[in-house]
């Protein structure tokens, strides 16, 4: 059992080394838990002692009642130290006290430089979706607030009834971007429980700002994760400014060069696609997608799965186009878009993203952009929602999507765009797996 301070815990102005000292004295017993299992390490932050000790002299009991922290009494605080040797678990950090007072009074940027900190990830060549590190707290983690305009391609490529809309997947990226940000030399793994709440809309063309959140927490076997959420804010005419939470999900991180998801190449997707396979004019004449998000160039049934394949060529995703990007927002988009057609295809029904479970980075975007020619979708659908592989050129599994559920929209598109789309949805046979010939059992004459 060590003894800290809630100033180890909390911080406190004018003791940054005493309140250092006391948290690396936290951790270091804390740790405990993994370092040396068979040693149960207990660090209590006590709060100042009445009575007792120097916080107990002087004008130091007066200082602390006008910061609304309570002292504590030594007939409670020094039983906590019997109570804590005796009790149950793994031990950790405790803390003793009453009231705390300005202690939990956190700053706004959270002590966070956010000039200095986005100066900093500026300097690193960050993604479309970070903008200025405005600050970092407790309850929110890394709070970044990125100005969007319809100068952006997947902007003013993604339109509904000509209002630009973010794609879910680059809410998707915003979120991998952030968590990324807060831990130079990790990579992002995959993102999971991302749920797709409300759009987030450019009213008017006019730009408007994306709050992104990224709250850090210890993960398993080694990883971060981090909650995520997007939000936008708008004031109307005589009303007060609305705050609408977006999108929500989670990233897990990984030292760079971690081993990533292990997966199989899917048994099927034909090399070429068959004549009944939907073209690209026909799926954007029902899609809203202008060329940027034009990701499909055919798409078909094969068997039991659904097969979308992308051009040989698409615009930049993003203004600059260099800009590096971190989980293949268009390629997830490939798999949303593949199993739209299918659903419309066989029930005439229009939907939009609303969840997804589960993407695995299997394969992390080689050139930064996340543009990948040659890559193929092969979504299979299950009683959870679709499930899908994105494989490249080369047939090599490049991302993995489980647990993609959509919201139907009313009304649905004109029926007689619908009859090449459904005729895309009536299986071909996939293509039969290759045979050695057969060897004639007869031997030749010498």
């Amino acid at each position: 059992v060590v003894f800290s301070s809630i100033a180890g815990r909390f911080g406190n102005g004018g003791q940054t080394d005493y309140s250092a000292a006391n948290d690396l004295l936290c951790k270091s017993v804390s740790a405990f838990r993994s370092s040396r299992p068979s040693t149960r390490g207990v660090a209590i932050d006590w709060t100042a002692w009445a009575s007792i000790g120097m916080a107990s002299r002087g004008s130091i009991p007066k200082m602390m009642a006008m910061a609304g922290i309570d002292m504590l009494p030594p007939e409670i605080g020094i039983p906590a130290v019997r109570h804590e040797l005796t009790a149950t678990g793994n031990g950790g950090e405790v803390v003793v006290a009453g009231s705390l007072g300005i202690m939990l009074e956190e700053s706004a940027t959270g002590g966070l430089d956010a000039a200095a900190a986005t100066a900093a990830n500026s300097a690193t060549g960050p993604g479309p979706m970070i903008g200025e590190l405005v600050a970092c707290t407790l309850a929110d983690g890394l709070v970044v607030h990125t100005t969007l305009s319809a100068e952006q391609p997947f902007l003013d490529n993604h339109r509904i009834d000509g209002t630009p809309v973010l794609p879910g997947v680059m809410g998707m990226e915003a979120f991998a971007e952030a968590a990324a940000t807060l831990v130079p030399g990790w990579a992002v793994q995959s993102l999971s429980e991302v749920a797709f709440l409300a759009p987030f809309k450019l009213y008017r063309d006019e730009p408007r700002v994306a709050e992104v959140r990224a709250r850090l927490l210890p993960g398993d076997d080694g990883t971060l994760v981090a909650e995520c959420m997007l939000i936008g804010r708008r004031t109307l005419p005589g009303q007060p400014e609305q705050a609408t939470t977006h999108f929500v999900g989670t990233v897990v991180l990984a030292p760079a060069g971690a081993a990533r998801a292990a997966v199989a190449a899917p048994a099927v997707t034909a090399k070429k696609a068959p004549a009944t396979a939907a073209a690209a004019d026909s799926i954007y004449q029902i899609y809203f997608h202008g060329p940027a998000y034009q990701v499909l160039d055919r798409a078909w049934a094969e068997g039991d799965v659904v097969v979308g394949a992308t051009p040989d060529a698409l615009p930049p995703n993003q203004q600059p186009a260099d800009r590096p990007l971190l989980a293949w927002p268009r390629l997830v988009e490939l798999c949303f878009q593949t199993a739209g057609v299918h659903e419309l295809g066989t029930t005439g029904s229009m939907a939009l993203p609303a969840k997804v479970g589960r993407v695995d980075i299997v394969q992390p975007p080689a050139d930064g952009t996340g543009t990948l020619s040659g890559a193929r979708a092969v979504v299979s659908r299950t009683v959870e929602g679709d499930d899908a592989l994105v494989v490249d050129g080369t047939g090599t599994v490049v991302l993995r999507l489980t647990g993609y559920t959509t919201t139907v929209l009313p009304g649905g598109p004109d029926d007689a765009l619908l009859p090449p789309l459904a005729a895309a949805m009536v299986p071909v046979d996939p293509p039969a797996a290759p045979t050695a010939p057969a060897r004639s059992s007869r031997r030749g004459k010498k």
